[in-house]
């Protein structure tokens, strides 16, 4: 097999998400006003807590998951299945914020380490801010490096992005791993030729608390069908860095995190659900 033909099958079968039936939809009147039934409450089920030992958050938990199984990672998740995940992590937000000792204190960051499965993503809002006022909105703040990271929305559903690289995650494994006390972050993607690996650093925002800024410097491909070779395109990310004039690739804020789950969002404007368990959902 010719290296050069399998990479450029592989740019084409794996590195976009098309968004643009998505955003067809948001042109019907009955697709948004089913979205916007879900954040007005009620259609989520009944549950009385009154005399249960579990939480509301443990409820809401336990719910999230199983609105996110069977999406693919989310790229065939409905608008109206998309709302429900939207409200149901609103509701955990609101209710339990992570500290914002988060990534300043050991004893509290520790709980990021590790290695976490990408289960679900979405775009963070799926209207305007005049039919959804209440959706999540990131901090900001002038006069900061971080300005130069685009915020443009890219509405990926069952995909990742870093640096404008999309890779596709539908029905695939996708582990990140983090070490916090040496400020690296992984994300590592299982494909039907091999893996696909990004990695870098990242450093504590100047903007929130709750929210890492990170700076892609490896892109690794791994090739099983040539015995497991390795094409290194690090270079990519360096030559990035030089034209936008800042390594800063992106960021992500954590909103919610215990041992078991952990939700997210980036500067794209895309949701991410995360478990430790690799099979806490239905995929």
């Amino acid at each position: 097999h010719n290296p050069t033909t399998l990479w450029n099958q592989m740019r084409n079968m794996h590195f976009y998400t098309s968004t643009f039936a998505l955003i067809s939809t948001f042109q019907s009147a009955s697709s948004l006003n089913v979205i916007q039934n879900f954040f007005k409450g009620g259609a989520k089920p009944a549950i009385n807590l009154a005399s249960s030992p579990i939480s509301k958050v443990d409820v809401w938990k336990t719910e999230l998951l199983s609105a996110v199984s069977n999406t693919e990672n989310g790229k065939s998740a409905t608008l109206e299945q998309q709302a429900q995940v939207l409200k149901i992590v609103g509701d955990i937000e609101e209710a339990c914020p992570p500290p914002e000792t988060l990534l300043s204190d050991p004893d509290v960051a520790c709980k990021l380490d590790g290695c976490w499965y990408l289960q679900y993503t979405s775009p963070s809002e799926l209207g305007s801010e005049d039919q959804f006022p209440d959706a999540w909105k990131p901090a900001t703040k002038d006069d900061t490096p971080e300005n130069k990271i685009t915020t443009k929305r890219v509405g990926l559903s069952g995909g990742v992005s870093a640096n404008g690289i999309n890779v596709d995650t539908s029905n695939r494994v996708t582990a990140q791993i983090i070490d916090v006390k040496n400020s690296q972050v992984a994300n590592e993607v299982g494909l039907d030729f091999g893996k696909v690996r990004v990695a870098g650093s990242f450093r504590m925002s100047d903007v929130s608390p709750r929210r890492v800024v990170v700076a892609f410097n490896e892109l690794k491909i791994t090739l099983d069908q040539l015995g497991g070779l390795e094409l290194n395109l690090g270079f990519i990310f360096a030559a990035l860095a030089l034209a936008r004039g800042t390594s800063d690739s992106g960021w992500l804020e954590t909103t919610y995190l215990d041992d078991d789950v952990r939700i997210g969002r980036g500067n794209k404007g895309t949701l991410f659900v995360l478990t430790k368990d690799p099979d806490a959902v239905q995929p």
